[in-house]
């Protein structure tokens, strides 16, 4: 039968050392761990297994020597368990101890925290996802920890729960955010704890309560037709001016279909002709790493051609969003948006109208959603399908020749 002994780990020091555990195991196996009790060597009775009966640790006596106490009484029963599955060895020992001492979880992962976890997670994720999403998540974990300071609370696993939810939602609105920016907050939040869940670090579920809810409102944004992208075209700017060189960066987004991210890695090196003879471009994508190859539509192809097949320069996108809303104004694309309060539709525009018009039009004109999905790296149709920007009378005439609605 397997024993059990106390002893210090440091027995000549004058400072508090660890309360080690030694359990000797047939077969002259033996496990040797520290436990999370400390204590004076010359406050140890080494001969009664516990600490002495001095007033230098009066207050803290009973609760080690009941620690002391409880620690070997599981470790009796853990010992008779193992054995009774013919498994007593010093490493199935070691983990029953470790999740005893809530060092590791049954399934035999460390222990961390709610913060802890968010920590881990966001780490793993930076080669996962996207910069953008990355940031959100450190967003999220900012905005956790701005709304303990306020609450004067400390969360952890449990405290995620309905109550916490509508005091952070709150939270949020004190700051001023939209429904959007919450709902991609309590998103964040819900992803953190369920695969905190399913890794086997908690096993609270307070965050699937059917109240605790994404918040989403259907945001309206303007995209460009194929008439006001070729009044943009035609105007009239000396080549490579900042103005010109911002049109062509947007035309080139509304012809790919790509995010503004993949517009600035595109280069000559990306351009290449099949064995048929279609020009494409061939890109990785960065927030989805899918590979896609894009046809060279005529206007990507006279971008080039003014530059003698070159893409135009690097210019920031801060400066193409400014730049662009001046081009959509001179092209006269200045109808007012009643959805957005009557704001003249070239103030809305930005790099990813471009990406949004691409999506639009080619589903205007018919082409499959999944081809363009293919192009524009959209996961789901569903996603694909909320993005475009069409109305239901533009959605009849687009199936108006389908063969069901002939005779």
């Amino acid at each position: 039968m397997a024993t059990i002994k106390f002893n210090l780990r440091n027995t000549s020091t004058k400072k508090p050392t660890s309360i080690n555990i030694d359990c000797l195991l047939p077969h002259k196996k033996r496990l040797r761990m520290a436990t999370h009790l400390k204590i004076e060597p010359r406050n140890w009775n080494d001969e009664k297994q516990e600490a002495r009966d001095k007033v230098e640790v009066a207050l803290v006596r009973d609760e080690i020597n009941t620690e002391l106490s409880e620690i070997k009484s599981f470790a009796k029963k853990t010992f008779v368990s193992l054995q009774n599955e013919n498994n007593l060895t010093p490493k199935a020992l070691k983990h029953k101890f470790e999740v005893y001492f809530g060092k590791v979880t049954e399934k035999g992962q460390e222990v961390l925290d709610f913060y802890e976890f968010i920590d881990r997670f966001i780490q793993r994720s930076e080669n996962r996802v996207s910069k953008s999403t990355l940031g959100t998540y450190k967003r999220t974990l900012q905005l956790l920890h701005d709304f303990e300071a306020k609450s004067k609370s400390s969360l952890d696993y449990e405290d995620i729960n309905i109550d916490f939810y509508n005091s952070f939602m709150s939270f949020l609105e004190g700051l001023g955010h939209n429904t959007n920016t919450k709902g991609k907050q309590i998103k964040n939040i819900k992803t953190f704890m369920n695969t905190a869940v399913e890794e086997g670090y908690t096993d609270c579920n307070g965050h699937k309560h059917k109240h605790f809810k994404v918040t989403k409102k259907e945001s309206f944004d303007v995209y460009l037709t194929t008439e006001e992208l070729k009044a943009i075209e035609k105007l009239d700017y000396p080549l490579d001016s900042t103005s010109d060189i911002a049109r062509d960066w947007f035309l080139i987004g509304s012809y790919t279909g790509q995010r503004v991210s993949d517009w600035k890695k595109i280069n000559t090196d990306n351009l290449f002709e099949l064995e048929d003879g279609l020009q494409v471009i061939k890109l990785k994508q960065t927030k989805t790493h899918n590979d896609v190859v894009i046809p060279l539509h005529p206007v990507v192809k006279r971008v080039l051609g003014k530059r003698g097949g070159e893409f135009p320069k690097n210019l920031s996108e801060q400066a193409i969003n400014r730049l662009i809303k001046d081009i959509a104004e001179k092209a006269k694309i200045v109808e007012k948006i009643s959805q957005k309060g009557n704001q003249p539709k070239n103030k809305l525009i930005s790099t990813h109208s471009g990406r949004r018009s691409f999506c639009t039009n080619a589903y205007k004109t018919g082409m499959d959603s999944l081809a363009i999905m293919q192009l524009s790296g959209h996961k789901t149709e569903k996603s694909f399908l909320t993005y475009i920007k069409i109305r239901k009378e533009e959605f009849a005439r687009r199936i108006a020749n389908h063969v069901f609605f002939r005779e």
